[in-house]
């Protein structure tokens, strides 16, 4: 199964294109407010890369938070427009849950992602090391009140996420490339590993206070009257199947 991955909850953006459980190419940015401008470009980068077209795919996994209103609403966006337009399966990962899926397997413990969610708090769940959710994600005031609830667990816990803070956590706090933020990679492979089906919907834990944003059109809908629509290589790629 080829699966586009794409995860945009936070300031990292990100695609992925797997194979079954092969991750075959990864791009991403880190620049604020930029998911809009840049996910089209590294995808059309990502198929370049591996010599895919996008008819070829047969399912998009995206991140669906928590996370920041503004980017979930980019990402799940794009990615409901590539799935509509391909005719193939979309299936809502959590971001937390990419995170935790991202720390090594042989690591012992609970995971605890955690992110930012600005006005000093945390979004936060628990995961086993099975992938198994045992708490679902919440918002936490602080760190402090992280770890103790934390310590109501019972059980070792595996730290993740850049946002912890504290030199006390430096021996349970897994610092790797991919569970620091969620990463498209695991969005897809997650969703590789689930049945589509359940409406994807972003989580946000919180009403939003950020202006809902002007988002460009679909990037594999049909033309405007008159115009070209600001075609891609994924419009093209998207009519050639259809016709």
């Amino acid at each position: 199964m080829r699966i586009l991955g794409i995860e945009t909850s936070c300031v990292r953006g990100s695609v992925a294109l797997v194979e079954g459980e092969q991750t075959l190419a990864v791009a991403a940015h880190e620049r604020e407010n930029a998911h809009e401008q840049s996910l089209l470009p590294l995808i059309e980068q990502v198929l370049a890369e591996v010599g895919w077209s996008a008819r070829s795919l047969d399912r998009i996994g995206v991140g669906t938070g928590p996370g920041s209103f503004t980017g979930l609403r980019v990402g799940i966006a794009l990615a409901q427009g590539i799935s509509e337009g391909l005719e193939i399966p979309l299936v809502g990962v959590p971001s937390l849950a990419a995170m935790a899926a991202a720390a090594p397997a042989h690591l012992p413990g609970l995971r605890v992602p955690v992110l930012d969610a600005r006005r000093g708090e945390l979004f936060l769940a628990v995961y086993g090391a099975d992938g198994q959710q045992r708490l679902a994600p919440q918002i936490i005031e602080s760190t402090a009140a992280a770890e103790r609830l934390i310590a109501t667990l019972g059980s070792e816990a595996l730290r993740l996420g850049r946002d912890w803070a504290g030199a006390q956590f430096e021996r349970s706090h897994h610092r790797g490339e991919e569970s620091d933020l969620p990463h498209a990679r695991w969005s897809a492979l997650l969703a590789g590993r689930s049945e589509p089906g359940a409406p994807v919907l972003p989580l946000y834990l919180r009403p939003p206070t950020a202006v809902v944003p002007q988002l460009s059109p679909n990037p594999l809908g049909a033309p405007g009257p008159g115009g070209s629509g600001g075609a891609t290589a994924l419009d093209r790629q998207a009519t050639d199947r259809q016709g």
